[in-house]
């Protein structure tokens, strides 16, 4: 493939947008990233949530769902403790009891989309906000890292695999992707992590290793959105971002490279 009749520009100039709204909520403040992080978790359910209803069978709880998401990302800026995370335990019952006062068709699909809405979106979210605390301290510049390990690895996947891309990675789901783009992302991404874990005096292999975790979990990441776009029938999952689509389509890495990062962060004292 080649970059030529690629729309890059539109592309660059909303992701670059996008790039200072999130660099710059984070700085100021964990309170002004979490408001990018409850959008994030409000619109990416509102994507997911219209295409599982396109059908016209399951009807997720989506006013629930917003209502239980965004006070789980308050409560990680208020209280910063993995603890908080078992909130989404009293989340399951709660769903089974709302549904069967609705009444509604189809019953467990509703409360299983609506389940998966919520761990698909506000957990990540919410443990994004917990990685930026350290014993009750906010420090952007770690979780700034983890997202520009995302981004680092999205765009050189891209360029890499636009350019020289031949071998097909997953031509059923993502047919664009190509195994150069994959490696490609990779070493790039890796890269980065040790060159933040230089920056911020930690242990560049450790580090090494964080970036190889967050690259390749982006990558199921952007598949696991492309899988579920497919079952809907649908080229993006929304319109929001010009030349990206929608909240899903740009975040769709870090929603699931966010769990395993903040996992990996733990068990190795990052």
């Amino acid at each position: 493939m080649s970059l030529k009749g690629k729309n890059l520009g539109l592309r660059t100039v909303a992701g670059a947008a996008l790039g200072v709204i999130v660099v710059g909520a984070a700085l100021w403040s964990p309170w002004a990233l979490a408001v990018v992080a409850a959008v994030v978790v409000v619109l990416g359910q509102d994507e997911l949530f219209r295409m599982a209803a396109s059908r016209g069978e399951v009807q997720p709880m989506g006013t629930l769902a917003m209502c239980l998401g965004v006070p789980l990302v308050a409560e990680c800026v208020l209280e910063p403790s993995p603890v908080v995370l078992l909130t989404i335990l009293f989340f399951v019952p709660l769903l089974f009891v709302a549904e069967l006062a609705r009444g509604k068709q189809r019953p467990l699909e509703n409360i299983a989309i609506t389940l998966f809405g919520l761990l698909y979106t506000a957990v990540p979210m919410a443990m994004m906000m917990l990685v930026g605390f350290v014993e009750g301290e906010w420090e952007p510049a770690r979780v700034l890292a983890i997202i520009f390990m995302v981004w680092v690895n999205d765009i050189f996947a891209y360029l890499v695999g636009c350019s020289i891309g031949k071998h097909k990675m997953c031509p059923t789901i993502s047919p664009k992707k190509s195994w150069e783009g994959f490696f490609g992302g990779l070493i790039f991404a890796v890269g980065f992590a040790m060159a933040a874990g230089y920056m911020m005096e930690g242990n560049i292999y450790a580090w090494g290793g964080l970036g190889l975790v967050v690259a390749l979990a982006g990558v199921a990441g952007d598949l696991v959105e492309s899988m579920i776009k497919r079952e809907y029938d649908v080229k993006d999952s929304g319109n929001l971002i010009p030349g990206h689509g929608g909240i899903l389509d740009r975040f769709d890495a870090l929603l699931v490279a966010m769990p395993f990062a903040y996992v990996y962060m733990i068990i190795f004292g990052l």
